[in-house]
């Protein structure tokens, strides 16, 4: 959903599908042949719905099923937000120097997909990654605000306080919720999240024009694997047209 929001203030005159696969929740602590047979799954159930094009807006999926949306939907671009992390951090750190920290799921922490493209794109910045596999499941219980949250954000990142501040990216799309709580306890680093970098990507490669009209605002499609298991505040922040796929 912050993917999703940052996707219509650039491009509010496209049509967007939103799938969230809210049965099966989390995905960051299955294992990754779960999670690759789940996407496969809703790849087919989004190719059946005539999608132009697909973003992976789940640090989890993309780390480790890439390849099974790029089978089923062989013939659509596709986005992800594991690339648009990368460059955020290649662009808040050019030239390399200070650290970069990767919050994320237990999954996506544990494929190093993040190292091993870092170590690609920009060999001199020294990584540090993190799993925080509570998160997701407090988040999803609406807790964005709760003390427990808070305890167990700072549990996390406890040690990161001894190095240089750096660039610490929320490699979780659930994360811009809580950005505060992770804000408050690493003073001086540079807090970085996906959406905006992906919402840049697609516009280059999809060839979206960046328009502010707020007449063309098509409302979004919703659909959920298990309407029933949405948080109140999920729900609120949707609303009533809710589908299941």
């Amino acid at each position: 959903m912050t993917v999703l929001k940052e996707l219509r203030k650039r491009f509010p005159s496209h049509q967007y599908l939103y799938f969230g696969d809210t049965a099966n929740v989390p995905y960051g602590s299955k294992s990754p042949t779960q999670i690759r047979a789940l996407c496969r799954e809703a790849a087919l159930k989004m190719e059946s719905h005539g999608i132009e094009a697909l973003v992976i807006a789940c640090n989890t999926a993309a780390s480790i099923a890439l390849n099974e949306f790029k089978q089923v939907l062989n013939t659509l671009p596709i986005l992800d937000v594991v690339e648009a992390g990368v460059e955020s951090i290649v662009e808040a750190i050019p030239d390399g120097r200070a650290p970069a920290l990767v919050l994320g799921t237990r999954a996506t922490v544990r494929s190093r997909i993040y190292s091993d493209w870092l170590r690609i794109k920009s060999p001199e910045v020294r990584v540090f990654e993190q799993e925080c596999p509570l998160l997701v499941p407090l988040i999803e219980e609406g807790w964005i605000e709760h003390p427990i949250l808070g305890l167990t954000v700072e549990e996390y990142v406890r040690e990161y306080r001894n190095l240089e501040p750096g660039a610490a990216l929320l490699a979780c799309t659930h994360y811009p919720w809580i950005r505060k709580a992770f804000e408050d306890r690493l003073p001086g680093w540079n807090i970085l999240d996906s959406a905006g970098a992906l919402a840049r990507i697609a516009g280059k490669r999809l060839l979206l024009e960046h328009d502010h009209d707020p007449g063309l605002h098509p409302p979004v499609t919703w659909f959920f694997s298990d309407p029933d298991a949405l948080s109140r505040h999920i729900r609120e922040e949707i609303g009533p047209a809710l589908s299941k796929l």
